[in-house]
């Protein structure tokens, strides 16, 4: 198995998490989505943990690592990484503030990551990147499509 090149696919990779341009709120086209601040705070959270996920993700996949690769995008962006928040109050719980579309966008990256952990696994890079794509199109498409603040 053969390591990716680097800085093509960190470079790749950085490009696709970007956040959505600066925007005024009033200019802003993402629909909003008002949370409590608690929940507001554990999303948040998530959403730093979940950058740094990928950010492990691809440096196992750039040193040839897929199994790690693999074993990271299960455990922390996953299908058993959905549900995380139940234990917490419900004012601090996002779900309970999200849409019904908003909620889908992240179902589907949950199994975008299962998804990408099995492929992953074959060891083939062509195959592990563009199983990538389908973790980090999830995260764009909630990112491009929804506000918190």
């Amino acid at each position: 198995m053969k390591p990716l090149p680097v800085l093509p696919v960190l470079f790749a990779m950085f490009c696709a998490v970007l956040p959505a341009p600066t925007l005024a709120a009033d200019a802003d086209p993402r629909q909003f989505v008002e949370m409590a601040p608690e929940a507001r705070a554990t999303l948040r959270a998530e959403m730093l943990d979940n950058q740094l996920a990928l950010h492990q993700i691809i440096g196992a996949l750039a040193e040839g690592k897929y199994a790690a690769a693999a074993d990271i995008a299960e455990k922390e962006l996953g299908i058993g990484a959905m549900g995380k928040h139940r234990q917490l109050p419900a004012n601090a719980r996002p779900g309970m503030f999200m849409t019904d579309e908003m909620h889908a966008l992240g179902r589907a990256s949950h199994v975008a990551a299962s998804d990408f952990a099995k492929l992953a696994r074959t060891g083939d890079p062509a195959t592990a990147l563009t199983a990538l794509q389908g973790i980090t199109g999830a995260c764009v498409a909630c990112h491009r499509s929804y506000r918190t603040q």
